[in-house]
């Protein structure tokens, strides 16, 4: 009975992770907007692709696709193992969620910035910048951050319940092989970001 009624608690106060994420995703990248246009456009010239330099520069730039796959493995892979380990803990759901606010932020801040000072070519540049690579970082982001409430929900659940250790292992277990799979998944990410993302850019570029 005292089971049961730990069930029905939890049942009541169920997160809804994915009505979360959306509404973080979406007020944070309506502050990126702002923020963009609050800072004004000569202090955003030099953002990222935004940067006349960088865009003239990659033109004609040869690129040694292998020696940026590297590059970019080493700069985001970290993080990623970071988000992966966290996870596992009391609050990775949280950060989870603010990663992806991060990510929304970033977007809206870049594609204002691109508006302000291309207009509509702008956000062409900045689209092209992140496809196809950043569908497949957010579906990541969003798997770690459903990982995380599960593994949440599970502890949660197992310590009430006085489960048995087997049950925590195998859930650990699984939670665990779901984790890598999302991280190989990442890396097919940094895959189109080296090999085909150039590919897009290049062609966008010729446009400015």
């Amino acid at each position: 009975m005292e089971q049961m009624r730990e069930l029905l608690r939890l049942g009541k106060k169920k997160w809804d992770w994915k009505r979360t994420i959306k509404i973080v995703m979406l007020l944070a990248f309506l502050v990126g907007v702002v923020v963009a246009n609050v800072i004004g456009r000569e202090q955003m010239a030099g953002a990222g692709v935004l940067n006349d330099y960088f865009i003239e520069k990659y033109k004609y730039a040869g690129i040694n696709k292998e020696n940026l796959f590297c590059y970019i493995l080493e700069e985001r892979m970290p993080m990623i193992i970071v988000l992966l380990l966290l996870s596992f803990s009391s609050f990775g759901a949280v950060i989870g969620v603010l990663n992806l606010g991060w990510v929304g932020f970033s977007v809206g801040f870049m594609l204002a910035a691109a508006m302000a000072k291309y207009g509509g070519r702008g956000i062409l540049l900045v689209v092209g910048g992140m496809f196809p690579q950043y569908i497949i970082y957010i579906l990541v982001y969003m798997g770690y951050c459903g990982l995380a409430f599960f593994m949440g929900k599970g502890m949660h659940q197992a310590a009430s319940m006085n489960s048995l250790c087997k049950e925590q292992i195998r859930t650990y277990g699984m939670a665990l092989i779901i984790g890598i799979a999302l991280m190989l998944l990442f890396v097919t990410g940094i895959f189109l970001e080296s090999y085909l993302n150039p590919i897009f850019l290049k062609k966008i570029v010729k446009f400015f």
